[in-house]
């Protein structure tokens, strides 16, 4: 959306900008995010190998698919950075598309997994995947995850707009681009309120109060979360 905003203006500061931004998305997402993820794994396989071996026999087709979708990220993200100045604008514009896309559905496997760590549902007695898949927490936190994404990608593009450089002295560019960074920071955050609420509301009886009364760590940050929240 930023280069389509800065083709439309007919912006070369800009979309120098966003080409630059490319570059730093794609170190933090392929890069540290491959590194973190085997990580991840690592961890978990240590500290609870029983429940990871479970994860493991009920999603072996969630996660073989969520590969497929992170593939296809790789490919997009590769081919929208490297083919910036190669390839036809229109064309150069649908990769980036493809590359959300991707994204997206990759969000939405990793969610139902997740989701189901914490709810499992109706799989305890069925043992079906989709019942694990979509577990009772599924949509709200599906909901809430998008909106998280939507504000940090705002916070995110704060960050590398105030390295663009002053257009004839006005800064008029980097003005623009913060302007835009503000809105998708500040429209999301109310959706992050409302699908936390929906979320909150949606565990059951037991999770509910094991998350917002005895969990130390979650009601320590939503203490300092409404002091540094503005």
């Amino acid at each position: 959306l930023s280069e389509m905003y800065a083709r439309r203006l007919g912006s070369p500061v800009l979309l120098a900008h966003v080409k630059r931004h490319a570059r730093l998305f794609l170190l933090v997402t392929m890069v540290a995010g491959g590194v973190t993820g085997v990580g991840i794994w690592f961890t978990i396989g240590l500290l609870s190998p029983q429940a990871t071996s479970t994860l493991l026999k009920v999603f072996v087709y969630g996660f073989a698919t969520e590969w497929v979708f992170f593939l296809g990220e790789i490919v997009a993200l590769l081919l929208y950075y490297y083919g910036f100045d190669r390839m036809d604008p229109a064309d150069h514009l649908r990769m980036g598309w493809f590359y959300f896309l991707f994204a997206f559905l990759s969000l939405f496997m990793i969610n139902g997994i997740i989701g189901f760590m914490l709810t499992p549902g109706e799989w305890t007695t069925s043992r079906n995947f989709w019942d694990a898949v979509l577990n009772p927490t599924f949509w709200p936190q599906l909901a809430l995850r998008t909106a998280i994404c939507l504000t940090i990608a705002g916070l995110f593009g704060f960050v590398t707009a105030t390295r663009i450089p002053d257009e004839n002295g006005s800064g008029l560019a980097r003005e623009r681009m913060v302007r835009m960074a503000a809105a998708w920071t500040i429209l999301p955050l109310a959706a992050c309120m409302a699908s936390g609420w929906w979320y909150i509301h949606a565990l059951p009886q037991p999770q509910y109060e094991m998350v917002m009364l005895r969990s130390a760590r979650i009601t320590g940050f939503l203490k300092y979360f409404q002091y540094f929240a503005a």
